[in-house]
Order: structure tokens, then C-alpha cells, then sequence
């Protein structure tokens, strides 16, 4: 199976800001998700191996991605003018 790997750095041309993901899945079956700011991180982490925990791992980054996309939008709606 091939390998998934995919870092980025979610503002690469600010000086303030070290925030990157790093996500991937590795030749073992084990999926890591690891999210990094300028102090802390978090790592989700399934083993896709195993049926209950891949059913984890979709729900876990479906849930993920629904809570930043509504984030956002909430920032869009409510923040945005104050860009302007």
C-alpha cells in the first residue's frame, strides 16, 4: 500500500506564527495526525489495520474538519469587518 505523508506549515510567510500539520500513514497501517503551534500539539492516532478503529479514524477527522470549517465560517461572518 502506498505510503501517505503530507506536511505543511499553515502560515509559511509569517514571522509570528509555527503552526504545521504533519499527517500521514505509514507503511504499517498506523495513521498519525499531528498538529503543531508555536508551544503545543496534538496527535490523533489510529491503527487502520483494525476495521473498528479506521471507522474511528473517519469520524474523528470528519468531526475534525466539520469544527474547523464552522469555526471559519463563524470568524468570517462575525470578524471579518474589522479587516476591512
Amino acid at each position: 500500500m502506498t505510503v501517505f505523508n503530507k506536511k505543511e506549515f499553515l502560515l509559511p510567510n509569517s514571522h509570528r506564527s509555527m503552526s504545521t500539520y504533519h499527517a500521514k500513514v505509514m507503511d504499517d497501517g498506523i495513521m498519525k495526525l499531528t498538529m503543531h503551534d508555536c508551544k503545543h500539539s496534538i496527535q490523533l492516532k489510529n491503527n487502520l489495520n483494525n476495521s473498528d478503529e479506521v471507522v474511528e479514524a473517519l469520524e474523528k477527522l470528519t468531526c475534525l474538519a466539520d469544527g474547523i470549517l464552522e469555526l471559519r465560517d463563524y470568524i468570517r461572518t462575525n470578524y471579518s469587518a474589522l479587516n476591512q
